[in-house]
Order: C-alpha cells, then sequence, then structure tokens
C-alpha cells in the first residue's frame, strides 16, 4: 500500500483528516487573525509562500506539500470540491470525450459521501496502480479557453500573452501545446489533481517556475486579486495537453463532487446550486450560452 496524502485546501475554517487519504490544510495561515482556526497542517511552516494566498489561492496548499510533505501518491483538492473516483475515464491523444457531467453536487463531505465517491485508500491504490496523474474531467465551455479568460478575467494587461512568451523562453517544448490548449473549448477547472510523488514534484516545478518568472515581468500595479490561481487553471491544461500529446504516461479524468454546505455554511456560487445545476448543467450548450451572456 503507498503513502496517500490528497491535501485538501481549507481558508479559515474547521475540517478534519479521515486519517486514511484525506488531509486538509490551512491555506493563507501567514494572513490569519489570532483567532480564525488553524489546523495542524497549515501552509506556513516550513518553507512556504502562505503570504501569496490572495493572488495563490489554493496553490499555496500545493507548494507547501510539494516542500514539505512526503508521500507516494498524492495531490490537490478543495474544502468544497473533491474527485469522484468512481468513474475513471482514461485519456488517450485523440480520444473522445466522455458524456458525463463534468461535477455531480452533495451537501458535504460527511463519511457516507466519502465512500460514495471512493475517496478511500483502496480506491487511490486501484488507480495508482493504473495511472500517473488523474486530472478533472474536462467541460465544454463552448468558446476558447484564451476568449473566456479575457471576457472573464482580464483587466488592463494581455495575461495569457505574457505566458506564452514565458512559456516559449522557459518551456519552448510546451509551446505547441500552449497553442493548442488556449485555443480548445475543453477546459480543467479548480486547480485539481492526483499524481504520484515523482509527477507531482515534476508539475510543480514547472507551474511555480513559469508562475514565479510572470510575477518578475507584469506589473505589480496591474495584479488583481487571485490572478495566479486562475492562471495556473489554464497551465495545468498545457501541462496536460503536453503529456497527451507528446508522453505515453497514463493519464485519467474524473468528474469532481462539490459539496454544497461544508460546516452549515451554504456556498453562494452557483456552481454548488441545485437548481442552477438542473437548468444549466455543465457541459452543457445552455451553460456555455450562460457564460458568453454572464461575461
Amino acid at each position: 500500500m503507498r503513502d496517500i496524502k490528497l491535501f485538501v485546501s481549507v481558508f479559515k475554517d474547521s475540517a478534519e483528516s479521515d486519517g486514511e487519504v484525506i488531509f486538509p490544510v490551512s491555506a493563507g495561515a501567514a494572513l490569519y487573525d489570532k483567532n480564525d482556526k488553524v489546523l495542524p497542517l497549515r501552509d506556513d511552516s516550513g518553507e512556504n509562500i502562505s503570504l501569496k494566498n490572495p493572488q495563490y489561492c489554493e496553490l499555496t496548499v500545493q507548494y507547501y506539500a510539494w516542500k514539505n510533505q512526503n508521500f507516494g501518491f498524492g495531490g490537490l483538492m478543495h474544502q468544497r470540491r473533491y474527485f469522484d473516483l468512481t468513474r475513471v475515464y482514461p485519456v488517450k491523444r485523440g480520444g473522445r470525450m466522455p458524456k458525463e457531467k463534468p461535477y455531480r453536487i452533495f451537501d458535504s463531505p460527511d463519511k457516507k459521501t466519502l465512500k460514495l465517491i471512493g475517496a478511500d485508500s483502496n480506491t487511490v491504490n486501484r488507480l495508482a496502480d493504473e495511472f500517473r496523474i488523474i486530472a478533472p474531467l474536462r467541460e465544454n465551455i463552448y468558446q476558447s479557453i484564451e476568449e473566456y479568460y479575457n471576457k472573464n478575467d482580464r483587466r488592463e494587461f494581455d495575461d495569457i500573452g505574457l505566458l506564452k512568451r514565458i512559456i516559449s523562453e522557459k518551456y519552448p517544448s510546451y509551446s505547441d501545446s500552449a497553442e493548442e490548449y488556449f485555443s480548445q473549448k475543453y477546459s480543467y477547472f479548480c486547480n485539481m489533481f492526483l499524481s504520484d510523488r515523482e509527477m507531482f514534484e515534476k508539475y510543480s516545478e514547472w507551474l511555480f517556475g513559469i508562475l514565479s518568472e510572470y510575477e518578475v515581468m507584469k506589473p505589480k500595479e496591474l495584479f488583481y486579486p487571485r490572478e495566479q490561481g486562475k492562471l495556473a487553471e489554464r497551465l495545468f491544461g498545457v501541462y496536460m495537453t503536453y503529456i497527451i500529446n507528446n508522453t505515453d504516461i497514463p493519464c485519467a479524468e474524473v468528474p469532481r463532487a462539490h459539496f454544497a454546505c461544508v460546516n452549515g455554511a451554504t456556498a453562494k456560487n452557483f456552481s454548488f446550486n441545485r437548481k442552477m445545476y438542473a437548468l444549466f448543467p455543465p457541459g452543457s450548450l445552455r451553460r456555455g450560452i450562460l457564460r458568453k451572456i454572464k461575461f
């Protein structure tokens, strides 16, 4: 059996480890007030970038795990978003997208739900035997990745253009994958993934190498909240596109499990709303039209 650690990014809230595979980590703990709840695992211990949480979001937990934690197979999830490991889709170059919704909505990550979505050591070990990296199931957004970002997040600077430039200079072998991913309409969301330790290290080194260069090259006065976190979602897609197109690394995609209520608090984001889920299913044309109207 492998040493499995699925790190869950938790912000100013309480959460418990299941003692088996789920390991909650306080995100941005360096910015907490003295009365804020801090978990046994916190991203401001050891080598860390916890102070950058307003920009990097859950990535401060990924960085903490990369630099300070040992494990055989692990990854990153969120307190309101886990992986549903009961439905697994191997990914190969040129393969068809499965007819599957990118996520389902559950009440909360209680023991019953964790069992239902396969968040246990037996399931994860079985998947680790077959795959080296597991990604969220891509969602059809009915516009290009770059177009969606520019409508939704771009302010007064060509963020995607700068990412492409950094990739071409720092990791030129990934340039074609960047162009391919940014021009397609199937998007990876949430900065979530599972992998063996070697892949975790390689991806983290690649990702933070690009983001650190981005911080240097973009004028500081033009930064906006959560920027690096949002850009990392796009960079993960570039990385996966490269793996799928250029390697024989076995990889898979799985749906997400969204939790409508965590610690008694109901999420306002419509991706946790069952009514919106029914009216505008993720990956549907109706959802795609709503995105275009919204932005």
